[in-house]
């Protein structure tokens, strides 16, 4: 999410007598301690918002009422409502499994095969135009067009939401004497995606393969049992 976006969350619940700590604050949007003093400042000393902070609460308050300038909420509506158009470009590509050519506000541009994507469907993951798993938060997009280019599929991966903590491996099959890598954030996938394709061998890495061998370890023997 934005800073701008941070901002607004932080503006809304500081305008309701509430307080905000830190702590709060950096875990709700995954952002460093010292991220957040960036933007506490900015709404301070930029926006001129009466922010003050009560070390004995270890809380931020407003001092008095407080508005945005106009063209500061003028310009973060713009930016939800293109956000929003990202968003959801991004999850129907998900869900139709299309690529999508993206244009980042860097300038920077390439094909995109979004898979999965977080809880609040601002951050999407997927395979990049050159094969590497690829992380498009929407907030750093210019525009997202849907291609007719050929998706490239990640089985483990689809329509699949993303926790906070997923830690991403690969994965690489044999099929037909082809080899084929995917990734995945979760083992049951994996398991439930061999059961389900038995003709597949997989080959890599080793540290998965001795997993699997465990698993089916305890399986055999709780069978057996």
């Amino acid at each position: 999410m934005s800073r701008e976006m941070r901002i607004i969350w932080l503006h809304n619940r500081l305008s309701t007598n509430d307080k905000a700590s830190m702590k709060e604050y950096t875990q709700k949007f995954e952002i460093s301690s010292r991220q957040a003093l960036r933007d506490f400042r900015y709404l301070r000393i930029n926006l001129g918002a009466p922010l003050k902070y009560s070390r004995k609460r270890g809380k931020y308050f407003y001092s008095e009422s407080y508005r945005l300038p106009s063209l500061f909420e003028d310009s973060m509506k713009s930016q939800m409502i293109a956000e929003d158009r990202v968003s959801f470009t991004l999850l129907k590509a998900v869900e139709r499994k299309k690529a999508v050519r993206l244009v980042l506000r860097g300038g920077s541009e390439f094909l995109f095969h979004p898979a999965c994507f977080d809880q609040r469907h601002e951050v999407f993951y997927g395979i990049h135009e050159d094969g590497h798993l690829c992380i498009i938060r929407t907030d750093t997009v210019e525009t997202a067009r849907v291609s007719s280019i050929h998706y490239v599929e990640e089985p483990m991966l689809w329509n699949r939401v993303v926790p906070r903590e997923a830690e991403f491996k690969e994965v690489t099959f044999e099929l037909d004497s082809k080899l084929q890598t995917y990734r995945f954030f979760r083992f049951g996938d994996l398991i439930m995606f061999i059961a389900s394709n038995e003709a597949i061998r997989i080959v890599a890495p080793d540290d998965v393969i001795d997993r699997l061998r465990v698993v089916t370890n305890i399986l055999e023997k709780v069978l057996s049992d």
